[in-house]
């Protein structure tokens, strides 16, 4: 079911789009929330309280523009809901940047535990970067929800934000790769060999 949801997160912008061409908003609305309704049910599991309160911010969002956009039966309202997962994405990091640590050491410290203080800093620049891209992914959205046509929405939130994403995450890999040597067990680590530093691993010690 897995692979299910995640063809659900990525054609939902068509979804709404061909909704829109056949019935009023506010069914398109409760058809989404139906949806979205089945895949949380098919993926439930007891969450610990950490993980709920992670996922409160989303859930409310994505429920709030889905409730307005049933009671006011406007189109514009629906298209808010990339509106409210970016922002829930700028809060979830932004967060940790104040609370700490941010959320990029997380992820990094589950492959490297100790990590030096060089790549503590890097990985707080990581979060700050993808805050700055949540947040300006999110302004984009919300102009074209009100400005735009549904067609020029539906591309933009549908297929150039997800290319927008994976060249941020090309670049980001990339950079990490030249300046930590971190691709070991990558398909590219043949070609990151001859151009990047060694894995740490590899790396000779100060004293030999």
């Amino acid at each position: 079911m897995k692979w299910l949801r995640v063809v659900f997160a990525v054609g939902y912008p068509f979804l709404v789009f061909a909704g829109l061409q056949v019935l009023e908003a506010r069914w398109v609305a409760l058809g989404v929330a139906t949806l979205f309704l089945l895949r949380w049910v098919t993926g439930w599991r007891s969450p610990s309280r950490k993980d709920a309160l992670r996922v409160l911010a989303p859930v409310a969002l994505v429920a709030l523009v889905l409730g307005v956009t049933i009671a006011l039966n406007d189109e514009h309202a629906l298209l808010f809901v990339p509106v409210a997962v970016n922002a829930a994405l700028l809060v979830a990091f932004g967060r940790t940047l104040w609370k700490g640590p941010p959320l990029v050491e997380t992820f990094a410290r589950m492959q490297v535990p100790d990590l030096p203080a060089d790549e503590v800093r890097y990985c707080r620049s990581v979060t700050i970067v993808w805050c700055t891209f949540f947040l300006a992914n999110g302004f984009v959205c919300g102009w074209l929800a009100l400005y735009a046509s549904t067609w020029a929405w539906t591309v933009y939130t549908g297929f150039v934000s997800y290319i927008l994403i994976g060249l941020l995450f090309a670049v980001e890999f990339l950079v990490r790769s030249w300046r930590f040597g971190r691709y070991a067990g990558t398909p590219l680590e043949p070609l990151f060999r001859r151009v990047f530093r060694p894995p740490p691993d590899e790396e000779p010690s100060p004293g030999a």
